[in-house]
């Protein structure tokens, strides 16, 4: 909650000092674009504007005119949010008119505090946002699914008997049908990335034609890589890259005759666990839109067996890293095995084990930011029990000082 005594800033003297000195700081700021979030830094300020610089210089801030955007930043432990008026851009750099109001949300509850010594923790977390099974009713489905729909409804479903079922409806669509099950050895697969960050079908309906791999699908539910190429622009790939990469799926594919193919993820309570590919051989055999639907029920049906008998498979790997700062609410921490190629997203759930006194305390929470420093990030606690709470307030009085924001 908000502290009542915050006021929105409105003189533009200060707001410019506080600008100034994100400048200086070298701090990341969030720039709310039509599309989705970036991070920058403000590279220039003078009287009334300031200039930051994107992280990624391919960002396209869109077609048509844009009048304002959206910022907000961390300083001196409170959020603030303006809203700045849009002057141009040029390459990676967008030059803004500084916001008539800073307008402050929340307030740090607890103390921010620092470790006397550098202490090492493990974290376990979700690398993609959890994606939810999509549920059917037997009015929904076609009569000839009746069958597989009641075996993945029993009480003690008989998984393999599921998964036996279900390939038998699939070939008959196609004779060419596979079950892929996320292991470590597989997981991060280009496919298997697709399938787990997008919980969508993927669908390409002719593998003779570039197009399929990336028109626009106004769907919700289908996608084809378009999807995937578009992630790698964000992480910062060239389009010469993407092209290459491109043309090597289609060569793949049509190395092993595909003429079209469908991949549907694979659920359990977890997430996405594996997916199914479907795929036909042959210029007069085709995947059919009809078809794609007749597979997403199948798959969903599969999916609702896999949930029944609670399988799950363990994707989350315990990682290395070193604790930063820690309080009653939250912690700071930098991940240390995967060095600066991990990226986890805002909203991912994490596990963070650490010893105390020959204990070991076990909290989990959610990444709220990313830090400045590459692979550090700042994790706010959740559903804490009133024991952990006590263990850890403990902790915190006897093994860190508390030290004031310099600004």
């Amino acid at each position: 909650m908000a502290d009542p005594q915050d006021k929105d800033i409105t003189s533009l003297e200060r707001i410019k000092r506080i600008m100034g000195i994100l400048r200086l700081d070298g701090r990341e700021i969030e720039i709310h674009l039509p599309h989705y979030i970036e991070i920058a830094k403000i590279s220039n300020t003078t009287q009334e504007i300031f200039t930051v610089k994107l992280s990624n210089p391919l960002i396209d801030i869109g077609e048509g005119e844009i009048d304002y955007i959206y910022i907000n930043f961390i300083f001196s432990g409170v959020e603030l949010f303006g809203k700045c008026k849009f002057i141009e851009k040029q390459r990676a750099f967008l030059t803004l008119q500084l916001p008539d109001t800073l307008k402050s949300r929340t307030r740090r509850r607890y103390p921010r505090v620092k470790l006397k010594e550098s202490m090492t923790a493990e974290v376990k977390f979700k690398e993609f946002p959890e994606k939810k099974l999509e549920k059917i009713s037997s009015r929904e489905l076609p009569v000839k699914y009746s069958q597989l729909y009641w075996e993945a409804q029993r009480e003690n479903v008989d998984l393999k008997k599921v998964f036996m079922l279900g390939l038998k409806e699939m070939k008959n669509i196609s004779p060419y049908t596979e079950f892929v099950i996320y292991k470590k050895d597989n997981r991060n697969s280009r496919d298997a990335r697709i399938m787990r960050k997008s919980g969508k079908v993927l669908y390409i309906d002719d593998c003779h034609k570039a197009q399929s791999y990336t028109k626009f699908i106004a769907s919700d539910r289908i996608i084809n890589y378009l999807y995937y190429f578009h992630d790698k622009r964000m992480g910062g790939s060239s389009q010469d890259e993407i092209t290459k990469e491109m043309e090597e799926i289609i060569r793949e594919d049509l190395s092993k005759g595909y003429s079209s193919k469908v991949l549907l993820p694979l659920f359990s309570s977890e997430g996405v666990i594996g997916h199914i590919k479907v795929f036909q051989k042959g210029i007069k055999n085709k995947i059919t839109p009809e078809n794609v639907t007749d597979l997403s029920a199948i798959a969903i049906l599969i999916a609702s067996g896999i949930e029944k008998a609670h399988f799950v498979t363990d994707l989350d790997e315990l990682t290395n890293s070193s604790l930063i700062e820690i309080s009653e609410g939250g912690l700071f921490l930098k991940i240390i095995d995967h060095g600066s190629n991990v990226r986890i997203p805002e909203g991912t759930s994490m596990e963070v084990r650490f010893k105390f006194n020959d204990k070991e305390i076990i909290l989990n929470g959610r990444v709220c930011r990313a830090g400045e420093d590459p692979a550090s990030y700042a994790i706010k606690f959740i559903n804490i029990s009133s024991d952990v709470k006590k263990v850890l307030k403990d902790f915190v009085d006897k093994n860190i000082e508390v030290f004031k924001d310099k600004l």
